[in-house]
């Protein structure tokens, strides 16, 4: 009886025990599936996250793809930019730029007093505007101290083909009869006997590398004419590298005469024209330049209009230069000399010979610092001229915006 009532007793207590630990598994199993829902929530939470956030990307991708296409269609089209219904944006099509060069001088000639000066040199404004694909014009007003007084130096209107290689000039501009390519702060005399400014029209091209042109204009100096029947013709070639460039070029004009470094000399009616010829070439490889440059009269001047020893004239000069840029002191700096040389010039008040040395130093942005020294060596007495020589030193301050 005793052993039958403990073994119900203990059967009891373990199917209680049973029961008991039933109960506690169905709970555990209850939180975990409760803590598996919670996470699938997060992870479905989560995933909206990144399908929003790539969507988004997309719509940025799409809306800078669409940048893009609109900045390569400007770039590739410039009348969206400067045709009809952009009249409120014409500012965009014009640049303005100038340059002003103050200048200190020094001259102490062998014979006669030395003399000092200070002076605007150059004060030069240009205003240049591309009206559309096809024409473009540009003004530029210049005032040189002692020499110009403010007036409009250059007023072209230019049509080119924006396809294709050649173009037309047309205004008061400087014909292409020489380049007068200088590292130095004083002209080379080929500028002085062939630098000439007319109101002509210019048609060139240029491909692969070569220039060509010819113009006509009506000239200040004539036979009593007043045509457009003076003409010049231009042919060059260039060629540049990241490390070396050059270029050479030839021209012809009608009658040098109508340079402006005759004017002061020859009056408005001369007998004959006088055709000029000039040549030039610079080389630059690296850090080095060199420049040369030859102009010259193809013939004599009348004795009446142009006299050398009593004869008619045949001027002619020519130029010589070599210089090297360099850093220092974190400054761009350029070194240079040169040598020049007229010939039957005298008339013109031209020196027979001139050599020079000169420096210049970027101390600011687009702000030069230069110094020069020339020496010239005037015709003799015999030949018409004053003799001697002339040291002159020059310092200029130059400013380009």
């Amino acid at each position: 009886m005793k052993k039958t009532t403990l073994a119900a007793a203990l059967a009891a207590t373990l199917a209680a025990s049973a029961g008991s630990h039933a109960s506690s598994q169905e709970e555990a199993l209850a939180a975990a599936l409760a803590e598996i829902e919670a996470l699938k929530a997060r992870l479905q939470a989560v995933e909206s996250q990144v399908q929003d956030q790539a969507r988004k990307s997309q719509e940025q991708d799409r809306a800078i793809a669409e940048k893009n296409r609109q900045i390569q269609e400007l770039v590739e089209n410039p009348e969206i930019r400067h045709g009809p219904d952009s009249s409120g944006d014409w500012f965009n099509s014009v640049e303005i730029g100038g340059v002003v060069e103050f200048e200190g001088s020094y001259e102490d000639p062998d014979d006669g007093d030395s003399s000092s000066d200070f002076v605007i040199a150059t004060a030069e404004l240009g205003i240049a505007a591309q009206v559309n694909d096809w024409v473009g014009s540009e003004i530029t007003l210049l005032y040189e101290e002692d020499d110009t007084d403010l007036e409009v130096d250059v007023a072209i209107i230019s049509i080119a083909n924006p396809e294709g290689p050649w173009g037309i000039v047309a205004g008061q501009q400087y014909v292409p009869f020489g380049t007068f390519e200088t590292t130095m702060i004083s002209d080379p005399l080929t500028l002085e006997l062939g630098e000439t400014r007319e109101t002509a029209v210019l048609a060139g091209l240029e491909m692969d590398g070569f220039i060509g042109g010819v113009y006509v204009f009506n000239g200040d100096k004539d036979d009593g004419d007043d045509d457009v029947n003076d003409y010049g013709a231009v042919l060059g070639y260039s060629q540049e590298s990241d490390d070396m460039s050059f270029g050479v070029n030839v021209g012809y004009i009608s009658n040098i005469g109508d340079a402006d470094g005759f004017d002061d000399f020859l009056g408005d009616e001369i007998e004959d024209d006088v055709e000029g010829f000039t040549a030039s070439a610079m080389l630059t490889p690296g850090p080095f330049t060199f420049i040369a440059e030859y102009t010259a009269a193809m013939d004599d001047f009348d004795s009446t209009d142009l006299s050398f020893k009593g004869n008619g004239a045949e001027p002619e000069a020519f130029n010589i230069e070599a210089a090297y840029g360099f850093m220092l002191a974190g400054k761009e700096t350029t070194v240079a000399i040169g040598y020049q040389e007229t010939d039957e010039a005298v008339a013109l008040e031209l020196p027979e010979e001139r050599i020079r040395a000169g420096v210049s130093v970027g101390i600011l942005e687009n702000t030069t610092l230069s110094f020069e020294w020339a020496r010239d060596d005037n015709y003799s007495v015999s030949d018409g001229g004053s003799g001697g020589d002339t040291d002159i030193i020059t310092g200029q301050l130059a400013v380009e915006f």
